[in-house]
């Protein structure tokens, strides 16, 4: 049985690994539309729009240009995406591919650590690869 950690993860951004992922998570998620008919004495569903988002916590190079250019792209205003790969395990080679952009950025150093911070992302459209 192979065991998936969250220290097993890195994070690709124009073909390029730019970061290890330390732990991560990753929300997908579906709407339930109700489709009862009028005169029905029970709920019916259909399935609706999914949606994708997460947070990892990374862990990068600071003079690497493609890990600040993705890291600063939470400052860029065109309303573009970039292509995103998240390898959630190193060990089978299980990835989450998306299109998508970061949400939000944390970052902290402390004394005797490598640069950290800790990122939010929304994927756009549909992801591809699985858990």
């Amino acid at each position: 049985m192979a065991v998936q950690t969250g220290a097993d993860g890195q994070l690709k951004y124009n073909n390029r690994t730019v970061a290890k992922v330390r732990d991560w998570s990753v929300t997908v998620q579906k709407d339930a539309i109700e489709d009862t008919c009028l005169g029905a004495y029970d709920r019916t569903y259909v399935e609706g729009l999914r949606g994708t988002s997460g947070s990892a916590t990374l862990l990068y190079d600071p003079e690497d240009t493609v890990a600040t250019d993705l890291l600063n792209s939470v400052f860029d205003t065109d309303g573009t995406s970039a292509e995103v790969s998240f390898v959630l395990t190193t060990r089978t080679n299980q990835s989450l591919v998306c299109n998508g952009f970061l949400t939000n950025i944390s970052t902290s150093v402390s004394v005797g650590a490598a640069t950290a911070c800790s990122v939010s992302f929304q994927v756009s459209g549909k992801p591809s690869g699985g858990f």
